[in-house]
């Protein structure tokens, strides 16, 4: 059994100015030499969406396509290991990994963010990297959507409970058959989730950990 996390509102809150919308801007300000880009809604988005609609709604050739991500993870990396801009886990979740682990099962990532902005993020948050399984976690940085995040990982993780906070998770786990685990702790409320048949929704970690392991091993049978 793989318990596959979304990282920003689920395991993380990015406390940093506007969510560190700064980056995304910066990134192609220095690439194409505008003075002023519009960045697009990110909410439910991945990296690969996010910036590729910056650099077409900014005008911007897709010869720029390459270096914008090359120095969009490069400002990244600067910005979360500032101390001001780290990360915050959320309250109690490093209790949960901690027992997916001693339950014999396997912490991974499902998200959005690309895979060096999620190392930085999980360690300006405390995180011990090695709690993760790399090799079955997946990106934002090369799929155009979450659902084609989701079918990604179906094809890897034949037995897995995703873990999210926003409708995109929703989505995603929907779309890669995976069972839904829904929490509150990104600011979506329950009501909005519950469209998409979570199997549990945990508003706090402290008080509902041990109904989120006994969901898990039930779907481990």
């Amino acid at each position: 059994m793989i318990v596959l996390w979304d990282l920003d509102g689920t395991l993380l809150l990015d406390t940093s100015p506007q969510g560190g919308e700064s980056v995304f801007g910066q990134a192609l300000k220095d690439v194409s030499g505008l003075d002023d880009v519009v960045v697009p809604d990110r909410q439910g988005k991945v990296d690969w969406q996010i910036l590729d609609e910056m650099r077409r709604e900014n005008q911007v050739g897709a010869e720029l396509a390459g270096p914008l991500t090359t120095r969009f993870l490069e400002l990244s990396e600067q910005w979360y290991t500032t101390p001001e801009n780290a990360c915050v886990a959320v309250p109690g979740v490093m209790d949960a990994v901690r027992a997916v682990h001693e339950h014999g099962w396997r912490n991974a990532l499902i998200t959005g963010n690309s895979k060096p902005r999620v190392r930085v993020k999980l360690a300006s948050a405390g995180f011990d990297l090695d709690a993760f399984d790399w090799g079955h976690s997946f990106y934002g940085s090369i799929y155009p959507d979450r659902a084609a995040l989701a079918r990604a990982a179906q094809r890897a993780v034949p037995n897995g409970v995703l873990v999210g906070d926003t409708g995109g998770d929703g989505v995603a786990a929907n779309a890669g058959g995976f069972a839904f685990v829904a929490v509150t702790t990104g600011g979506t409320s329950a009501k909005k989730l519950s469209k998409f048949g979570p199997v549990l929704t945990v508003d706090d970690w402290a008080t509902q950990l041990e109904d989120f392991l006994a969901t898990v091993k039930r779907l481990a049978k």
